[in-house]
């Protein structure tokens, strides 16, 4: 004779979710950017925010020539550099300025010549840390 005998099985469940509590947590403030340049414009003059008030590419012999540099992000104590050069490759003006950015900002360069420039076509090339990052084309005109 066999004899069976069932024994019931119970699923296990699942334990109650955790009490809430009155705490939340802040997510952490994400790090900061890297600092980029994100654009030049060029004119015959800048405002008080450095940026260019009327950009173009067409300058007279006796213009002031500015460059007004675009960056966004975060860099401490960033060596942005502007080095113009003439048709031939010929560099007529390079300087250095050291930024310290916490979001957007301009940065202006210019050259001027008071003999005035000679005709032709020029460029400025932009430099972040020793790295170009952007070449602007102009043309000086008689």
């Amino acid at each position: 004779m066999l004899l069976v005998v069932a024994i019931g099985c119970k699923k296990k469940e699942a334990p109650p979710p955790p009490a809430e509590t009155s705490t939340t947590t802040t997510p952490a403030a994400p790090a900061p950017a890297a600092l980029m340049v994100i654009g030049v414009d060029l004119g015959k003059s800048v405002g008080p925010d450095k940026k260019v008030t009327s950009p173009t590419a067409t300058f007279g012999r006796r213009d002031t020539i500015y460059a007004s540099v675009n960056t966004v992000g975060t860099g401490s104590n960033a060596n942005l550099a502007a080095k113009w050069a003439y048709q031939t490759g010929q560099v007529v003006d390079s300087s250095v300025q050291t930024i310290s950015p916490t979001g957007p900002s301009q940065t202006e360069f210019h050259i001027v010549k008071p003999s005035g420039w000679p005709a032709g076509k020029y460029t400025v090339e932009i430099f972040l840390n020793g790295t170009s990052t952007n070449v602007k084309q102009f043309e000086v005109k008689k």
